[in-house]
Parts: C-alpha cells; sequence; structure tokens
C-alpha cells in the first residue's frame, strides 16, 4: 500500500504524451458491429518524439442490454527500436443504471500477448466505468470517468534481493502493477462523428505478487522501473449502420417496381 501512496505521490514529476486516434464503427446488424483504429503516441514534455504506433481490429456482440462481449487484436510498433508487438484480447461488459441518469459498467478483460513483449506474457484488466446516461445539449456531450486495474503475468524475469542485498533467484513480476485513471469528454458532431477529448493517468505500483521497480544494491540500476505518464488525448470516430442501409435500400427497390 505505501508503494500505491508514493506512485500517486510521483505523479506530478510524470511524463506528458498526447494520443491522437481515428476509428472507423460499422453496425453489421442490431447486435453486432466490427471496428478498426489507428493511434498514434507522441511525448510532449521533451522534443515530439513519436514513441508508438497502434492498429486494431475488433468486433463487439450485444447480448443483451446489459451484457457484451468484445475481441480483438492489436499490432504496436516502437519507431525507435523498430519493433513490433501484437495482442489479442478478450473482453465481457456488464451494465447497469444508477440513479436514473448514470450508466456503470463493470468489464474484465484478458489479453495474450506476443513473445516480443518483455515486460509480460498475459495481463488481465478490471475496467471499471461511470458515464451520462443522456447526452447533455450543450455540444451534445456525454462525459465519462474510468479505472483500469492491471494484473501482470510472465514477461523477462527479475532479480530479487533479500534486506541485506544478496541476490535472490530470478522470477517474472506477476501481480498487480499498474492503474489508469481517465476522465473522457465525447461529443456527437453530427449523425455519423463523434469527437472525445480525455485526460488519462498512468501510474504504476507494487502491491501484490513479485515487485517491479527493483533497485540493484550494486549497481543502483533499476530492473522494470515504473513507468508513469499522463495523457492528453483526442480521438474522432465514425460510425455507421450497414444493416439499416441494406433495409433502406430493398425498401425502395420495392417501391420502385
Amino acid at each position: 500500500m505505501l508503494s500505491l501512496l508514493l506512485a500517486y505521490q510521483a505523479m506530478g514529476q510524470s511524463k506528458w504524451i498526447s494520443w491522437t486516434s481515428a476509428s472507423l464503427n460499422l453496425g453489421l446488424t442490431k447486435k453486432l458491429d466490427l471496428g478498426i483504429n489507428h493511434l498514434r503516441s507522441y511525448r510532449l514534455d521533451q522534443t515530439p518524439d513519436n514513441n508508438f504506433n497502434q492498429w486494431g481490429i475488433r468486433t463487439k456482440y450485444d447480448f443483451s442490454k446489459r451484457f457484451s462481449a468484445r475481441i480483438g487484436f492489436l499490432l504496436t510498433e516502437i519507431p525507435s527500436d523498430g519493433v513490433f508487438t501484437n495482442r489479442v484480447w478478450l473482453r465481457g461488459t456488464h451494465s447497469t443504471r444508477l440513479l436514473k441518469s448514470i450508466i456503470w459498467s463493470n468489464s474484465l478483460k484478458a489479453e495474450l500477448h506476443s513473445a516480443n513483449q518483455k515486460l509480460y506474457n498475459y495481463r488481465f484488466i478490471y475496467i471499471t466505468r461511470l458515464a451520462a446516461r443522456k447526452r447533455f445539449e450543450f455540444l451534445r456531450l456525454s462525459p465519462s470517468v474510468s479505472y483500469w486495474l492491471y494484473y501482470n503475468m510472465g514477461g523477462n524475469s527479475i532479480q530479487f534481493y533479500d534486506e541485506s542485498g544478496s541476490p535472490l533467484g530470478k522470477e517474472t513480476p506477476d501481480g498487480l502493477h499498474r492503474g489508469r485513471f481517465i476522465f473522457n469528454l465525447n461529443s456527437k458532431i453530427q449523425k455519423h462523428l463523434s469527437l472525445s477529448l480525455y485526460y488519462l493517468n498512468q501510474h504504476e505500483f507494487n502491491v501484490s505478487g513479485n515487485n517491479i521497480n527493483v533497485i540493484n544494491p550494486t549497481t543502483g540500476k533499476i530492473a522494470r522501473p515504473f513507468n508513469n505518464y499522463q495523457v492528453l488525448g483526442l480521438s474522432v470516430a465514425a460510425t455507421f449502420d450497414l444493416y439499416k442501409k441494406k433495409r433502406s435500400s430493398k425498401s425502395k427497390n420495392l417501391s420502385e417496381e
């Protein structure tokens, strides 16, 4: 718990990053949709530096008004290293209404990462989110807040030390090590286009399992240092319901006969 508090204190010293993304969402049926997206990330607290690019595809199925599932694939490029990593993921979400004006959703997400991701092989993420049930009249805004809690498994092993500084065995740092707080403002610009502005704060810590941010008592070097940063994000999304178009087209053809 002390490590978690120290991580929060370090937020003000974390680096600043911008994320810009564009996505296309296609409604295939009333319950099934397909989405593709691209995201670019740049450091803001130094000379602009493209630290990663990401491409994704996912599909979502609504089993009911309250429960949905998504599955997707992400490809990530690290330009400075010329490295590409990828992952497949599965996410289930349950939603409920609070106080007639708020939607509360809770999700569990599982990720399987490629072998060239050295930090972890698997991640399990709990996501809780509060959002307005209806948009405000002003700019058709819909605000939301969410928190993501990450549990890592696998990846490269870390050398651990006892209290006297003597080496212990090497193990993977499995455990809870990351949280993300997100505040988002989404505006429905027009029927098919929406714009989101958001703030994200990532903080890493040691709570359970083996630690990251381990200091070598001999050299002073840190294995797997905390990666804390803050993000200013902008995303644009275009949404089209293809099944409605097909139905309209069919009706038009019937009326012309």
